[in-house]
């Protein structure tokens, strides 16, 4: 048998990396945009001049005095043609969070212990909810920075369209070269399972009415979770409510890793929980995550000459077509690359979540050790 005979099926599978990655990229251009591509524009269409229901922006933070530097600055600067309100939730944190948020002037709940049964986030969550007066509650973290307009526009469009809430997918602001392959890979795998009906949540940008908070049982129902964005999201879909995702790269952006051990520790959270919530979808990200890595594969096997070096560049060149789109949206098409290097690093990390989750070890994040469904 030659040698292309024994990598053949390596090399086919490589080949089907266009395919998948332009199907991922179709699949997030789906999802309904909050704000035309060319900039915000505020629906005025929607109720002329009359004020806006009040909303509560909830910010859960723990060891977050860095970031609210940059987010409380621009939540200040917000546009909203009613009563407003901005709740810090200090989870107990480490540094000067408390101190930072109060420099703002903005109302600061503090928490100084984590009830059985609880995670830290979600509880952060709980005690913001109870402490705010507004009609629509925002939940965001506090690696966020918002728009002006971003509340306004969101809460105009949720009431435009009768929706209990709505969920959106920002702006990633990265800073490293790891950040973007990682990040990239990661966002790339993920749409090529996104369900049509999907009703994942992202816990990054998530504005709901109050009453539907309250009458679905709110984040107590997810109070367990390490997830809880998309645990909420499927307890609010069985519920009968309707939380759409959407685009909303116009409304915020935000940075989710700020160093290489946050990132680990991410991509460690993320695949621990990756079978439980997406099922056998999570399989077709695996799948093409794993036909992304076939390049260095193909690499290895050129430099120990089991095969010849022509075979390099079919394998790499089908994953950097793949990538071309979600490397565009990285900042550069040269990344596409690189691909292969972000699919190595989300699988080796992710796989690392799911042993860690697997042995009790619980995962690393914001300095404490959590254990998913630890009730």
């Amino acid at each position: 048998m030659s040698h292309f005979e024994r990598w053949q099926k390596t090399f086919m599978l490589s080949l089907l990396a266009p395919a998948l990655g332009f199907y991922a990229e179709r699949r997030y251009q789906s999802l309904p945009p909050l704000s035309p591509a060319n900039g915000m524009r505020l629906h005025r269409d929607v109720s002329g001049d009359k004020p806006l229901p009040s909303l509560s922006i909830i910010v859960p933070a723990r060891n977050e005095a860095a970031n609210l530097q940059y987010l409380l600055p621009s939540l200040q600067a917000v546009a909203y043609a009613g009563p407003i309100e901005v709740i810090v939730v200090d989870d107990n944190s480490e540094d000067e969070t408390a101190v930072i948020a109060q420099a703002y002037r903005t109302k600061v709940i503090r928490l100084t212990e984590l009830p059985p049964g609880w995670v830290g986030k979600p509880h952060a969550m709980y005690h913001g909810a109870a402490a705010a007066k507004g009609e629509w509650l925002l939940f965001t973290d506090a690696d966020t920075i918002h728009a002006p307009s971003g509340p306004e526009e969101a809460v105009r469009y949720a009431i435009k369209h009768n929706l209990d809430g709505l969920s959106l997918f920002l702006e990633q602001e990265c800073h490293s070269m790891g950040d973007r392959l990682a990040l990239m890979a990661a966002f790339a795998g993920l749409f090529t399972a996104w369900p049509r009906d999907s009703a994942y949540l992202n816990g990054q940008y998530l504005l709901i009415r109050r009453d539907v908070y309250e009458e679905s049982g709110g984040i107590t129902t997810v109070r367990h979770e390490t997830l809880e964005d998309l645990a909420l999201g499927k307890h609010l879909r069985k519920s009968g409510y309707n939380v759409p995702m959407m685009r909303g790269e116009n409304a915020a952006k935000v940075r989710m890793y700020h160093n290489n051990q946050e990132m680990w520790h991410g991509m460690n959270r993320l695949g621990s929980q990756s079978l439980r919530f997406s099922g056998l979808r999570s399989l077709i990200t695996i799948f093409f995550i794993t036909i992304a890595m076939n390049p260095l594969l193909v690499l290895f096997a050129v430099m120990s000459g089991k095969v010849r070096r022509r075979w390099l560049p079919l394998t790499w060149g089908a994953v950097f077509i793949g990538f071309l789109p979600w490397a565009k949206r990285y900042g550069s098409l040269a990344y596409a690359a690189l691909s292969p290097i972000g699919a190595l690093i989300v699988q080796i990390a992710s796989f690392w979540g799911i042993i860690r989750h697997v042995f009790k070890k619980g995962i690393h994040w914001k300095g404490r050790i959590v254990q998913q469904n630890d009730v």
